[in-house]
């Protein structure tokens, strides 16, 4: 077999790239993974590290969740490295009366499922997060979820991977395909031209304008999503924090901030999230992000005053309209499997990459992934 040949060619080389590229290398398939920049560039490093319990949807896609939980807690030693896995509870905080009522369903829901889950008023927000100034809140909801850093996850998974006879090659963008009767025969990069019985697309928000290229459609949008990180500090959080209206104050915003915070395993904050609708994607921080996250934090967090901000990135946050993922194979292309805009990324990973390898390998159909396949979204676009 020549060397510029694969099994499976995967593109990007964020979490569900390097996730998928470690279980296709354990089904002794050939991988080549291709990275424009390096890997864990993109969205992926963007990442709180959050494992997301609190949000999880209902019926079989918590069962993903859950199961997804379960998987972390032992999956560092499945993959040969730490990744600063622990438990953390997630607190949302809550101001206004439907969202009290919606999170007190929700609440009700998980504490059903087993996850440990409560609703908690005024003192027991003060006893549990003393900086916290709680003046305009009715409580909070809680659920114990978890937290990782999310470079050593990537760089567990990238180990794991090479460790499987994966070719993970950064700074090597994806410059064209060629397709020929309805299939991806070739992917042309700077480094020269490779071919694969089948090519994952697991670029994030940059997977439209790529598949675009080919003259294939996916109608991905994006935010723009900017955070800071403050120097090291002793333990003064116990949660990771954010408020319940955050997705009523971003959506259809020109620009605006909703306050996330955790402390890290280092002591350092990561504080999120500044947003903004913009025509293009770009990772440059904005002369007002960093100022009205600090503002609102400190309305949150008087006593942070002092504090000093280090470090600011800035990344694109990839959505499609109905807010699910695209998760299957593309019309126009045969053999193009595409993964991309998944939510609760960290908590679902372990479970859907497992099973996307074997779809991609054609072992098995998957009845739960075809709910998101793209051929919700498509139009067959006709290649010249």
């Amino acid at each position: 077999m020549s060397t510029n040949s694969y099994d499976v060619i995967i593109i990007g080389g964020g979490i569900a790239g390097l996730a998928i590229a470690y279980h296709v290398g354990r089904h002794n398939a050939s991988v080549l993974l291709l990275e424009a920049d390096t890997l864990g560039s993109g969205t992926s490093g963007a990442c709180a590290g959050r494992a997301q319990i609190s949000e999880g949807p209902r019926g079989k896609h918590m069962d993903v969740v859950l199961e997804g939980l379960a998987k972390l807690e032992g999956l560092e030693e499945e993959l040969g490295y730490e990744f600063e896995w622990r438990r953390l509870g997630n607190l949302i905080l809550i101001e206004h009366d439907h969202h009290w009522q919606s999170w007190s369903d929700q609440i009700t829901y998980l504490k059903d499922r087993g996850v440990p889950a409560d609703i908690l008023d005024p003192a027991d927000l003060i006893a549990i997060e003393p900086l916290l100034k709680i003046d305009r809140f009715r409580g909070a909801a809680w659920c114990l979820e978890g937290h990782l850093n999310p470079f050593k996850f990537m760089r567990a998974y990238a180990n794991a991977a090479r460790q499987q006879g994966a070719d993970l090659r950064q700074h090597t963008p994806v410059t064209g395909f060629t397709l020929k009767g309805g299939r991806i025969v070739a992917v042309q990069t700077p480094q020269g031209s490779f071919s694969a019985q089948t090519v994952v697309v697991t670029a994030g928000a940059w997977t439209r304008k790529l598949l675009a290229s080919a003259g294939l459609h996916l109608p991905i949008q994006f935010t723009h999503a900017e955070a800071v990180i403050s120097e090291p500090l002793p333990p003064i959080l116990n949660n990771h924090i954010g408020l319940a209206d955050f997705y009523e104050t971003i959506h259809n915003a020109a620009r605006a901030v909703s306050i996330g915070l955790a402390q890290q395993q280092s002591g350092a904050l990561l504080i999120t999230e500044a947003v903004a609708q913009l025509p293009d994607i770009h990772r440059a921080n904005s002369h007002w992000g960093i100022s009205d996250i600090a503002r609102d934090l400190l309305a949150l967090f008087p006593k942070l005053a002092d504090v000093r901000l280090i470090r600011a990135w800035a990344a694109p946050s990839p959505f499609l309209l109905d807010e699910q993922p695209a998760i299957g194979w593309l019309a126009g292309a045969d053999n193009c499997f595409v993964a991309t805009c998944f939510h609760l990324t960290i908590t679902t990973i372990p479970v859907l990459s497992e099973r996307m390898a074997a779809l991609i390998l054609q072992e098995r159909a998957d009845p739960y992934l075809s709910a998101f396949s793209p051929a919700r979204f498509q139009r067959e676009v006709a290649a010249d």
